[in-house]
């Protein structure tokens, strides 16, 4: 794998009011983020209906984010910025940089919430990942979720957060050990990637989603879950219907500035690098899964094959979690 082997995404959802204006809806501060965004020389444009189609990664855009109850009362609504898609290669860190600096400088404020998360979404360029590297990465998913717990807050931790679940809850592997998951994982990556998928992103028909949904049978679900390959299923019910082949990272707290949108991106992209080097080779293991050693271990693993001198960020992350 060489740095132009990899291409990336980042959502960042934002609790986001403004210091100078009163907005009478959503769409008013949206309008006003994106001029704000423009005048800094990022493209961008508003996208009030989250179309997913591919028109729309071609640049930034300002969405509405449902999960971030809005306070009208206090200013403050929610908002999500959806980036265009990046090779890691690139310089995209300067316009992370550039999109919170022209937040900051157009008097918005953005004020930390809980409800606010940051997903990193991953795919191989110019070829998606093929079940066996699916399944590396799932069962890296696995064996050092115990560790990722560690560099986020409580409520994205285990199976709290409803959106960010366990892949362990997958009904597939839900009661299985961790080696047994695993195993499952090896005999999954000789199949096809919904095979893989299947393990892991799986969601109960009896439910009250599937039950609301009339399902009869569980179902492909990945967005609920911290780890989303429902992506790389064609046709698949993933959080992003219309953007095939790609692995999302879900489990991210909310950034509040260009450094920890950076973190999280340069951990999504050194784990699904690393997890391609090592995920192959793991089985057996004790369930308690992977030290906090072990993951840093593989990201710098990932971080030399992206050819990465550093992995910026990520120590505050770690010494965060510590």
């Amino acid at each position: 794998m060489s740095p132009n082997t990899l291409r990336f995404g980042v959502e960042i959802e934002l609790l986001l009011g403004s210091r100078k204006k009163t907005y009478p809806n959503w769409k008013t501060l949206a309008k006003d983020v994106s001029k704000r965004l423009a005048k800094a020389g990022v493209a961008n444009h508003v996208n009030d209906t989250n179309d997913k189609s591919p028109d729309n990664y071609r640049e930034w855009s300002v969405v509405p984010e449902v999960t971030i109850p809005s306070q009208p009362a206090k200013n403050l609504w929610g908002i999500e910025l959806v980036s265009p898609v990046y090779l890691v290669s690139s310089y995209w860190a300067a316009d992370l940089d550039a999109v919170f600096e022209a937040l900051r400088s157009g008097g918005f404020q953005i004020v930390p919430s809980p409800h606010c998360s940051t997903h990193v979404h991953i795919s191989g360029h110019p070829q998606p990942l093929a079940a066996a590297g699916l399944a590396a990465l799932a069962k890296a998913a696995l064996y050092y979720e115990s560790a990722l717990d560690l560099l986020v807050p409580d409520a994205r931790r285990g199976s709290v957060a409803y959106w960010c679940q366990s892949n362990r809850a997958s009904p597939r592997i839900a009661g299985y050990s961790l080696a047994e998951c695993l195993a499952q994982l090896d005999d999954a990556s000789t199949g096809s990637a919904r095979d893989v998928v299947e393990c892991v992103n799986m969601f109960p028909a009896s439910s009250a989603y599937g039950r609301a949904h009339g399902k009869q049978k569980d179902f492909i679900r990945g967005k609920v879950y911290k780890w989303d390959l429902s992506g790389m299923v064609p046709g698949g019910s993933g959080s992003d219907k219309n953007v095939k082949g790609t692995v999302e990272f879900r489990q991210p707290a909310g950034s509040v500035s260009a450094d920890e949108a950076s973190a999280w991106v340069t951990l999504a992209a050194a784990f699904v690098a690393g997890a391609m080097v090592v995920g192959p080779s793991l089985g057996g293991v004790g369930e308690q899964g992977a030290s906090a050693e072990e993951l840093w271990a593989l990201l710098t693993t990932g971080g030399e094959v992206l050819g990465w001198e550093s992995l910026g960020g990520v120590e505050v992350l770690f010494a965060r979690g510590g």
